[in-house]
């Protein structure tokens, strides 16, 4: 691979599994085009404090060896032509008017550095792909599988709390088979039009597999107190229920972490750190459970998905 060539893969400032997302499919375009793909959330991530703050690595180790501050040299070309060695690290403000965005023209761009900070899906980036690429023929799970296998590798202090919890938690290492479910608040009745309580759906699901697999626990990812005390009463029968002690409020007072007032950026900084922790622990449980039940809406649970060889069987996401 030439050196000369790089995809610069910035925030889309949206949630943890959103933005990772973003991240594995433009490694793909990376891939395919010929070029080293270097992630870097500087301030239009959520989780950025200053812009010195490469966020991606606070939760996860480089994809590349090389770093932001290794590729941008005064004689580089830019493609889109709005960035330059000296602005690069900051936002683009007028990016949501695709300017010089298009995905065909990102793909076949002649520039050094290509910067990617708007989202492309899997299956827009898959028709550049040909017979001699390893992705070609496969299915998008497949791919997904692949990316994160190999580019997805959680810092050591994550890895630390999820050995933490497996450690201090030996029904959930001992007692199998293990439900995992992920259940949002009903917020996202607001989100997607004419979806009417999907959690409620979730019910039929979990008793069929309790049912039908002799379920022993249940492992609850939720971002509701209400949720977490309704399932209490339903499936917390001789410590049936697991969870973390990750955040959860109730429903009327759900403020994304991000949108929470804070009396400096360092110390939203801090918080939304230790909160996304939580998550990306909650989430890598989840795919150590035997089978699972979550949102298809949800980046999340679809990332449950692609961190796991699911038997078709054992992995249900409603919608």
């Amino acid at each position: 691979m030439q050196t000369n060539r790089y995809l610069l893969i910035k925030s889309l400032g949206k949630s943890i599994w959103a933005d990772v997302d973003h991240v594995m499919c433009q490694i793909l375009a990376a891939e395919l085009t010929n070029r080293i793909p270097v992630v870097y959330w500087g301030m239009e991530s959520l989780y950025s404090e200053s812009i010195s703050t490469n966020a991606f690595e606070l939760f996860f180790e480089p994809v590349s060896n090389i770093s932001v501050h290794d590729i941008v040299r005064p004689e580089s070309t830019f493609y889109p032509p709005v960035w330059n060695s000296k602005n690069i690290l900051a936002e683009d403000t007028d990016r949501f008017k695709m300017e010089g965005r298009d995905l065909k023209s990102l793909m076949r761009s002649d520039a050094n550095i290509v910067v990617s900070d708007i989202y492309y899906p899997l299956s827009s980036i898959l028709q550049f792909a040909n017979r001699s690429h390893w992705s070609f023929g496969k299915t998008p799970y497949q791919i997904y599988r692949q990316l994160y296998d190999k580019y997805l590798i959680p810092k050591p202090i994550v890895k630390r709390e999820i050995k933490k919890y497996i450690n201090t938690h030996p029904n959930f290492r001992d007692e199998k088979p293990i439900l995992g479910v992920h259940c949002r608040s009903n917020a996202i009745v607001n989100e997607v039009a004419q979806l009417y309580d999907l959690n409620e759906l979730y019910k039929p699901h979990i008793w069929h597999y309790i049912e039908r697999y002799n379920i022993r626990h249940i492992f609850l990812i939720t971002d509701s107190k209400k949720i977490l005390k309704q399932y209490k009463k339903l499936y917390d029968i001789n410590g049936m229920l697991l969870y973390t002690d990750s955040k959860k409020r109730p429903l009327k007072e759900r403020i994304p972490t991000y949108l929470q007032k804070y009396p400096n950026k360092r110390h939203k900084g801090v918080e939304l750190i230790k909160d996304t922790i939580e998550v990306i622990k909650d989430t890598y449980l989840a795919a150590q459970c035997d089978f699972f039940i979550g949102n298809g809406y949800s980046s999340l649970s679809n990332t449950v998905l692609r961190l796991k060889d699911w038997p078709e069987t054992n992995i249900k996401l409603l919608y």
